[in-house]
C-alpha cells in the first residue's frame, strides 16, 4: 500500500486501511478520529492538509488518544507540519480551524463509555464506520475568533 494524498470526498471506509496501517489496529477510537475529520473538512469546505489546524483535546493516554491517529489520516494535519496540536483535556473533542471558521466537534458522551468497554473493538468499529453524523457527533461552526 503506498501513501498518498487523500482527496477531502473520499469517504471513510476508502481511507480506513491507511488508518489502519498507521495505528497498527482497528479500534472504535481509530474510526471515530477518521469520521471526525472527514466531517470537519466537508463542513468547512476545505482540502486538508495546509491551512487547516486541528487542535485534539484527547491528550496522549489510549484509548482515548487513539482519535488522533484517525483525524491526522483524515485530514493530512500533523504535528510535524505544526499543525496537529494534542492538548491534554482528556475529552474526546477536537476543534479545527481553517479560513475564518472554526469547527468543534466532540463524541457523543453516551459512547465513549461503549468504546472503552467493547468485547468486540474491531465489531464496534466497523458498525462505527456506518452511524450517521448525527449520531456519532455533536458540532459546532462558527467564525474563528
Amino acid at each position: 500500500m503506498r501513501w498518498r494524498r487523500i482527496p477531502p470526498d473520499e469517504a471513510p471506509e476508502e481511507i480506513l486501511p491507511l488508518g489502519v496501517r498507521l495505528h497498527g489496529h482497528l479500534g472504535p477510537f481509530l474510526v471515530a478520529g477518521l469520521r471526525m475529520g472527514r466531517l470537519a473538512l466537508r463542513l468547512l469546505g476545505h482540502p486538508g492538509y495546509r491551512g487547516i489546524v486541528a487542535e485534539v483535546e484527547t491528550g496522549t493516554t489510549p484509548p482515548l488518544s487513539c482519535l488522533i491517529d484517525g483525524i491526522q489520516i483524515a485530514t493530512g494535519c500533523t504535528p510535524g507540519k505544526g499543525n496537529l496540536v494534542i492538548r491534554d483535556v482528556g475529552r474526546p473533542r477536537a476543534v479545527f480551524h481553517a479560513d475564518g471558521k472554526s469547527l468543534r466537534v466532540a463524541l457523543r458522551s453516551s459512547l465513549v463509555d461503549e468504546f472503552r468497554a467493547a468485547a468486540d473493538p474491531e465489531g464496534l468499529a466497523r458498525r462505527v464506520l456506518r452511524l450517521p453524523d448525527n449520531e456519532l457527533f455533536e458540532w459546532e461552526l462558527s467564525p474563528s475568533s
